[in-house]
């Protein structure tokens, strides 16, 4: 609930604040981010079930997960000007297919035509993580 309203409020601020044009629609933005955020949950429930503590949790997401998505996610850096090795690393990242998702339709106006491979693999993404977390954590409980 948290990282949508800051979806949200970053949103607001660069349409209203910085007048970044919004072409697409707000509510496949929406229903994106909530997807994005359903797998980023997923993926902390899943380190929360490889960890004994909160502090090596912390610690296993940061550089697991959060700074090599902060960094292949083509929010800094083009993905295509990657070499090929490393675009194939991006994409174990969901970040890099929000990032594609999020691009298409605030600043292109597109819809699920033409982004619904990016967020067919994020639901698939966030399904699998899930999973994965809910078995992990039966056989860590049992």
């Amino acid at each position: 609930l948290i990282a949508l309203l800051q979806m949200l409020i970053v949103v607001a601020f660069g349409y209203f604040w910085f007048g970044v044009p919004f072409q697409g629609s707000f509510l496949f933005l929406l229903a994106a981010g909530l997807i994005y955020v359903l797998c980023t949950v997923g993926i902390g429930l899943l380190v929360s079930t490889l960890t004994r503590t909160q502090l090596t949790a912390m610690l296993l997401a940061l550089i697991v997960t959060l700074m090599p998505s902060f960094l292949f996610s083509g929010l800094l850096f083009p993905i295509f000007t990657m070499p090929a090795l490393l675009q194939l690393y991006a994409a174990i990242f969901p970040g890099r297919y929000f990032v594609e998702i999020s691009r298409g339709i605030a600043l292109k106006g597109t819809g699920i035509d033409i982004v619904w491979l990016q967020v067919a693999v994020l639901a698939l993404y966030t399904l699998a993580v899930f999973l994965l977390a809910s078995r992990r954590l039966k056989k860590k409980v049992a």
